[in-house]
């Protein structure tokens, strides 16, 4: 089995993989690019392996302590198994419940990777001419998008708001 395999929902749900391998090989190509000299000349160029190289070293350092901390406790559930120790299993089944959602955010960040995907996004929100109910949904929508944005790691900002009458 490849040191990236994809976790089992993954499997079920897309068939695709994190491509641990493939994004170790960029990162390599990536920083002996930013290594050469001749790159200062193009300041664009830096700045976009710059976040390139950002990208694939958080989502591979992600990777690799969920896979350290996973590897961990699956050996001290099975010594846990060996001697008996139902409070030992219990403990670790919850924490190996927990790396599930740390998996589940690096699938979640597997879905971004589209030429346009690391670009800026923005939203706008109008009530429209739908009075104080319309003002108070589209206010709640903004808090909403503003919160998902933060959990999901994304740099939120609001750039201008139009308060209602």
């Amino acid at each position: 089995m490849s040191d990236c395999a994809t976790s089992a929902g993954a499997w079920t749900s897309s068939g695709g993989t994190f491509d641990c391998d493939a994004k170790r090989e960029r990162l390599a190509a990536v920083v002996r690019r930013q290594e050469d000299p001749e790159l200062w000349k193009d300041p664009e160029l830096n700045r976009a392996l710059g976040r390139e190289r950002a990208r694939l070293e958080e989502v591979l350092g992600v990777y690799d302590r969920l896979r350290a901390e996973l590897d961990g406790a699956g050996e001290l559930l099975e010594l846990a198994e060996q001697e008996e120790d139902e409070e030992t299993a219990t403990l670790l089944g919850r924490e190996i419940a927990a790396h599930a959602r740390g998996v589940h955010e690096l699938e979640f960040r597997r879905m971004f990777r589209g030429r346009f995907d690391a670009g800026d996004a923005f939203l706008e929100i109008q009530a429209g001419s739908g009075g104080t109910e319309a003002q108070d949904w589209a206010e709640m929508l903004m808090r909403m998008y503003l919160r998902w944005g933060e959990r999901r790691g994304f740099a939120t900002d609001l750039i201008a708001i139009a308060p209602g009458e």
